[in-house]
């Protein structure tokens, strides 16, 4: 039977190839993160609970980190 709106294996348009991997700024980011997040964390067990420093640089180093994985997301995700 003939189905006016069968589309064609040849006539469908081709997908867009995605990045496969991660850059090197994604990892760098990650690592930071982790790292300052373990500072912090280490930081404030030690101190048992009292502001540091060191700690508070974990946790700025942290949430900078945080903040540019997800604007690394969003610039990589726009066409």
């Amino acid at each position: 039977m003939n189905d006016p709106y069968r589309i064609e294996p040849g006539a469908r348009p081709s997908a867009v190839p995605r990045k496969r991997g991660g850059s090197p700024v994604s990892a760098l980011l990650w690592v930071l993160l982790v790292v300052g997040v373990a500072v912090n964390l280490v930081s404030n067990l030690a101190m048992r609970g009292e502001l540091t420093p060191v700690g508070l640089a974990g946790g700025v180093v942290g949430l900078a980190a945080a903040a540019g994985l997800v604007v690394h997301h969003v610039n990589r995700r726009r066409p």
